[in-house]
């Protein structure tokens, strides 16, 4: 007797819709949800449905990145941290840590990983000070980002952006991290603007990427969308290589200066297409050599949460 596979191509298309869906805002948590249905070929309730139920049951977040250089922040690293002793301490120190923009627990030698967004040099090497002295902590490896190529959750760019904002782009900021789907009438209003100025305001500073808004998968512990950090020496020039990365549609890709040339975040629907991902990589003629870790469990993910740009105050 033959055996009905309805039910299960059934559950792989909408998983399949699911995920385009998605993706769609993971880029741009504005997304008009009419637009993105027309653009799938699906109904809007079924855009609207996604969305709005993965946000309920905490699988996404929506938030505002605001480009680190409007903060004042200049120096970027990836640090790969080793214990003698339980990650408990050390992690919640990382987590706490108001330079640390991601925190996780990998597979591999080094327990922990963490993101830096620090001011100046000085400031780098304060917070990576402090991280020696925490808990457990016998070995700090310590990766400068030279230049940030790809990230899709943030404006993030290595470098000054040519951009000046106002006291009103402040307040419009200000206003879009209170609320990343406000109307244009309702950012207008808390900007002093009419709602063609803040839109034109909204689609300059955009432009500029100096902000971005951004749909976050919540990946903790149970995230449906797994993801892989990579390390990478290569042979050659970096401008001519990094098109070659770029086509395998990280995540994250920074050119770094440290133990490895490229560091990149690398996610995916399943293992399977994580496989292939990495597989694909290590076939590349300039890749010299590949380090893989898993990220086991995302504890801080935050572009946009802690970026808060003063806004003057009346009187």
């Amino acid at each position: 007797m033959g055996t009905d596979n309805s039910g299960v191509e059934r559950a792989t298309a909408e998983a399949d819709v699911r995920e385009r869906i998605l993706r769609e805002f993971h880029e741009n948590g504005r997304a008009s949800y009419a637009a993105v249905a027309q653009r799938l070929g699906v109904p809007r309730t079924a855009v609207v449905q996604t969305v709005q139920g993965a946000i309920a049951r905490g699988e996404l977040r929506l938030a505002v990145s605001v480009s680190p250089d409007l903060l004042g922040l200049h120096r970027f690293a990836y640090v790969q941290i080793g214990l003698d002793s339980a990650a408990g301490p050390a992690r919640q120190a990382l987590v706490g840590m108001p330079e640390t923009t991601f925190v996780a627990d990998i597979a591999g030698p080094f327990p922990l990983e963490a993101e830096l967004r620090v001011g100046s040099d000085q400031h780098l090497r304060d917070a990576l000070e402090r991280i020696t002295l925490m808990p457990g902590v016998r070995d700090v490896r310590t990766h400068i980002y030279e230049h940030i190529d790809v990230n899709q959750y943030s404006p993030l760019r290595t470098g000054r952006s040519t951009l000046s904002i106002d006291d009103v782009d402040r307040r419009l900021i200000r206003s879009l991290q209170e609320n990343c789907r406000a109307s244009f009438r309702e950012l207008g209003d808390a900007a002093e603007l009419s709602a063609s100025g803040a839109r034109l305001r909204y689609e300059r500073l955009i432009a500029h990427r100096a902000v971005k808004v951004v749909g976050i998968p919540v990946r903790g512990d149970r995230s449906e969308t797994p993801s892989l950090g990579v390390g990478i020496r290569a042979r050659g020039r970096v401008a001519e290589l990094l098109p070659r990365f770029r086509a395998l549609e990280p995540e994250f890709l920074a050119v770094c200066v440290g133990g490895y040339d490229f560091i990149a975040t690398l996610s995916g629907g399943s293992a399977a297409q994580l496989l292939d991902v990495t597989d694909r990589l290590r076939d590349l003629e300039a890749v010299s050599a590949v380090d893989v870790w898993a990220n086991l469990r995302v504890v801080k993910e935050q572009y946009g949460d802690g970026d808060r740009i003063p806004v003057p105050t009346a009187g």
